[in-house]
């Protein structure tokens, strides 16, 4: 279908020109035929990199123009929103404002009230309904994105929830292809359309060495033989010879390095400039940077959520520009950015499940589709290849039946646990308001979890949630309760907090971060009972482990306890990172999640009438944030002071931003001019 067929705007049709489109695809034209510019609620299920997003563009634009309000753009996760709202940012050349916000759980972001266009992820936005902004009545359009992700265990009840509300509304949901996707459908009530159209055809095949050669082989009957013993080097190094490009996906970090420097040595490629580039990226730990440093001046990298954000982005970017040909990475990649190649190998199909110890499980054929689904770059490769590796030539029947020719598990509810289904209905009460027993069941009722479940575990979760006061009688939120919707934070990391607050033990920092550290809600880190943290410094608040899983959930938490507690003592990063084994974007992670559920205890303390903890907490949350000591705190309230910068000035006797308005000339000779009229312009604001 030609641009020019289609009823849109002239300056829409352009933005859509000047990206290089002249004619929709094929699930593009089925969704216009299907009503999408007439306001039709559609699911669209089709295959990574088929062009979903344009679609949801289109619908998002012409939703505004034609029928007014808002829009909301919802994804799974906040790589993806930074993605998306880069597009989206497209459609200011007509007029339309857009706005990006995730993070921050405890704030209605009043400012949103300015812009048509949000996006934004499913936790924000489920946490924006529960502060009922003014702005989100006006609302009238969402797009959700990657709703395949209710399969997840973690976001998936996140995902079910967001999508029952947004549901009452006009909506557009995109998915990966699954194989249930008209009963998803009838449960949206909206038009399926499901095609197997990918702009780059894909074939799909196993990988293994056999004899001192190495074979491929596809399910189309295709036979590929080459030298060598290793499979992963010799299908790298066939494909890079090409002009193509790679994609490795490994089960763990550890994997995903090694293969990088494996391949490395076999390419003989040479760039130096890539290297002094990755040399430049502040926000890393210096052996990160060195190490890839190393890799890509050779034209390989390694990707993991260890890595910085923007060592991550400067690997996604020289991929994207031709200049790594190659990236080992885990899974993690998959499911973020768009980032294709002419081949992929998936090297692991069994991973590690940490719930049951020593337990290696296969990974569903989801997340191998969503892996394959990177293979073929559009406008560069006829074709794209994805290939499992597979340990010996008697396992390839098995693969090629249990991934290639299978397909995708079906999507259902990851509501029914405690955890999740508490957690739902404490969000329901809050956002809904005060509802009586049918109600509430109704509304329940409404989610993909069987009419069964909710039936046999009503009465249980309502008794929990009131024994432990989220609820008095009547299904009406105590102040607690309400408290605890606001923070969005899971009721058990509640109860958590405040059953260990409420022992009446003395307050003491590292006690503190070693309670959040084992909620629910917190990051989990590997660790051993052995390792040398143990030795803490005061009385905790949590009782010491029974068996050999509570014990590694205890160990991780004191292991985060001891990095947070570092962190806050203004140990230098690299250090931290070095000694406990963790990337700088780990480290930034633990902050981020730690700083959130201190802020959320004080809070928590402040409405159960613990004042002691709630002022402890509150500036706890403040030196988590900044990872400084208590005296540097209103040095880095002041803007471009960080924690280093504002050390600095704290020994040259600046203590305030009273102290640096005074006294500009020696922040300026020890900061430098440039960053130091910076720093005394925010300083100047603040006293102002």
């Amino acid at each position: 279908m030609e641009l020019f067929e289609v009823p849109l705007r002239s300056d829409v049709l352009e933005v859509i020109r000047k990206r290089g489109i002249t004619r929709f695809n094929p699930i593009q034209e089925e969704a216009i035929k299907s009503g999408l510019l007439d306001g039709e609620r559609l699911l669209i299920a089709s295959p990574t990199a088929s062009g979903k997003t344009l679609i949801a563009e289109i619908a998002t634009v012409n939703s505004i123009l034609n029928r007014g309000g808002k829009a909301v753009y919802v994804t799974p996760l906040r790589a993806l929103t930074l993605e998306k709202y880069r597009t989206l940012k497209d459609w200011e050349s007509i007029g339309l404002s857009v706005a990006m916000t995730s993070g921050d759980y405890d704030t209605d972001d009043a400012w949103l009230r300015n812009y048509d266009i949000i996006v934004t992820t499913y936790e924000k936005l489920d946490s924006l309904w529960r502060h009922k902004p003014k702005w989100i009545d006006n609302v009238k359009f969402f797009v959700l994105d990657e709703v395949h992700y209710m399969n997840d265990p973690s976001r998936g009840p996140i995902i079910e929830g967001v999508v029952i509300r947004a549901k009452k509304r006009n909506f557009l949901a995109l998915s990966a292809t699954v194989s249930n996707y008209d009963e998803i459908a009838n449960w949206l009530q909206c038009k399926p359309i499901a095609l197997n159209w990918r702009p780059v055809p894909l074939r799909e095949g196993v990988l293994f060495q056999v004899k001192g050669k190495v074979i491929a082989k596809m399910s189309d009957g295709k036979i590929v033989e080459m030298k060598g013993r290793d499979p992963i080097i010799a299908y790298t190094k066939k494909i890079v010879d090409e002009e193509g490009q790679v994609l490795i996906f490994r089960n763990s970090r550890r994997n995903a390095e090694q293969t990088a420097y494996k391949i490395a040595e076999s390419l003989g490629i040479e760039q130096r400039d890539l290297g002094e580039e990755v040399l430049e990226i502040e926000d890393s730990s210096t052996s990160e940077r060195k190490q890839l440093a190393e890799l890509v001046e050779r034209g390989v990298a390694y990707h993991h959520a260890g890595l910085s954000r923007g060592l991550r982005e400067f690997i996604e970017s020289s991929f994207l520009t031709g200049k790594i040909k190659v990236i080992s990475a885990t899974p993690t990649l998959a499911a973020g950015v768009n980032l294709p190649a002419r081949a992929v190998i998936v090297a692991d199909i069994y991973r590690y499940n940490r719930k049951v110890l020593g337990y290696q499980e296969e990974i569903p054929v989801m997340e191998y589709k969503q892996m394959s689904g990177r293979a073929g770059r559009p406008g560069f490769d006829a074709i794209g290849e994805s290939l499992i590796l597979v340990r010996n030539e008697k396992a390839v029947q098995k693969i090629f039946e249990k991934y290639i020719l299978a397909k995708p598990e079906p999507l259902t509810s990851k509501m029914a646990n405690e955890r999740s289904f508490y957690s739902f209905i404490l969000g329901t009460l809050a956002i809904e308001g005060e509802l009586n027993r049918d109600e509430l069941m109704e509304y329940l009722s409404q989610s993909l979890v069987s009419r069964k479940y909710i039936e046999s575990n009503f009465n249980s979760a309502i008794e929990w949630l009131e024994e432990n006061q989220f609820l008095t009688g009547e299904y009406r939120l105590t102040d607690f309760g309400r408290k605890v919707a606001d923070l969005y934070v899971n009721p058990f990391t509640a109860k958590v907090i405040k059953d260990g607050l409420e022992k009446g033990k003395e307050p003491c920092t590292f006690a503190y971060l070693h309670l959040l550290a084992s909620t629910p809600d917190a990051p989990l880190i590997s660790a051993s009972i052995s390792d040398e943290f143990l030795d803490f410094p005061c009385e905790l608040y949590l009782d010491e482990p029974e068996d050999e899983l509570e014990a590694l959930d205890f160990a991780s938490a004191l292991k985060i306890a001891s990095i947070v507690e570092d962190w806050i003592s203004e140990v230098d990063e690299d250090k931290i990172i070095e000694s406990y084994s963790i990337g700088s974007g780990d480290l930034r992670a633990i902050v981020e999640t730690m700083e959130w559920l201190t802020y959320s205890a004080s809070k928590i303390a402040s409405v159960i009438g613990l004042k002691e903890h709630a002022k402890e907490l509150e500036v706890l949350a403040l030196r988590v944030a900044e990872g400084v000591n208590e005296e540097l705190i209103p040095l880095v309230k002041i803007k471009n002071v960080g924690r280093k910068r504002a050390r600095i000035l704290y020994h040259y006797g600046i203590r305030t931003s009273e102290d640096i308005v005074k006294k500009q000339e020696i922040v300026k000779k020890i900061l430098g001019e440039k960053v130091g009229e910076k720093i005394i312009e925010s300083a100047s604001q603040i006293d102002s």
